[in-house]
């Protein structure tokens, strides 16, 4: 599945290591819906149930701050094409941990829970792949979040110190 931009969702980390002919009954299960720049694709602890891939465009992943009384939505992250961004759907308790925002016009891969679950059903091997790819993901932001984490520890150490 190749979209206008020439982007392969092979070259997708969730894809890593899965066969074409499996990425592409796999991606069967699921249906492309298209956002204008701007919208919200979904807020922070809202109920997840379905999985995206970014196709093309970019989403801004947005975690609220509280700034002199006042809280905002700080962008955490830019996703490009290939990236999930909305596997909050298939990790327990199916909620979403940040908000996001299509940051131009979007196109997306959006698989429903259920569809997944009933694909590596029958598909367990794919899943098994799909399921550790999903890991590495969590993984790295989980990597960002401690990145962040720490440069606003070591700021307020510092601040401290002074």
């Amino acid at each position: 599945m190749t979209t206008r931009e020439g982007f392969s969702l092979r070259q997708s980390p969730i894809f890593h290591d899965i066969s074409d002919d499996d990425i592409t009954t796999l991606c069967t299960q699921g249906r492309t819906v298209s956002f204008d720049a701007g919208y919200v694709l979904f807020e922070r602890g809202q109920s997840a149930e379905e999985l995206m891939i970014l196709q093309h465009g970019a989403v801004e992943l947005l975690f609220p701050i509280l700034i002199l009384g006042v809280t905002r939505e700080v962008t955490m992250e830019a996703k490009q094409p290939g990236a999930v961004v909305a596997w909050s759907s298939l990790v327990s308790p199916y909620h979403f941990t940040l908000s996001a925002r299509c940051a131009s016009d979007c196109q997306l891969l959006s698989f429903a829970r259920s569809a997944l679950y009933t694909f590596f059903d029958t598909d367990p091997h794919t899943g098994y792949l799909f399921m550790r790819n999903l890991a590495g993901v969590i993984g790295r932001r989980l990597q960002t979040m401690q990145t962040i984490w720490m440069h606003d520890l070591q700021a307020s150490a510092t601040k401290r110190l002074e």
